[in-house]
């Protein structure tokens, strides 16, 4: 999405009336995907030290996405496992275990004493991810230095 005009100007009975509301919708929603990406970045990490090893495949299939929902233009972050598709293109082994070691089945216990590793993972980071929030998203009344911040490019790397 390009960056819209700064100001819309609207003249009417001789008054001159100037909206940012576009620039600042546009502002606001960049600077929350980027703040998802440095969440995504940390909550991978933190996923992969807590994985399970016996090969490194879990770790090597763990990802994060940015997207927007498809009614608006809000962006979310998804963190997981890749499915068997993705993992495939990405050249990698599929980790069709890592529902069993995030939940346990009947006969063996979820990963880390019953505890899984993707949620534990994120609820530990809360504080973490607050502070990253609180960073980007302080920005908005600062424009100059929160379009510094924003990064339009769309794929997340892998680390």
């Amino acid at each position: 999405m390009p960056v819209p005009k700064s100001v819309t100007k609207i003249k009417k009975d001789g008054v001159t009336y100037i909206s940012s509301v576009d620039r600042t919708q546009y502002t606001i929603t960049e600077l929350s995907r980027a703040a998802f990406r440095d969440v995504a970045k940390l909550l991978r990490r933190r996923i992969k030290d807590m994985a399970p090893v016996d090969t490194g495949n879990l770790r090597r299939n763990v990802g994060s996405w940015v997207r927007k929902a498809e009614d608006s233009d809000v962006p979310y972050l998804q963190v997981g496992v890749y499915d068997k598709e993705r993992a495939r293109k990405k050249g990698l082994q599929d980790a069709y275990y890592a529902t069993w070691q995030e939940l346990g089945n009947s006969r063996h216990p979820a990963a880390n004493g019953g505890r899984g590793f993707l949620r534990p993972a994120v609820q530990d980071s809360i504080d973490d991810i607050r502070r990253i929030q609180g960073k980007y998203l302080s920005e908005i009344e600062r424009e100059n230095r929160a379009m510094g911040l924003i990064d339009e490019s769309e794929e997340i790397s892998n680390d």
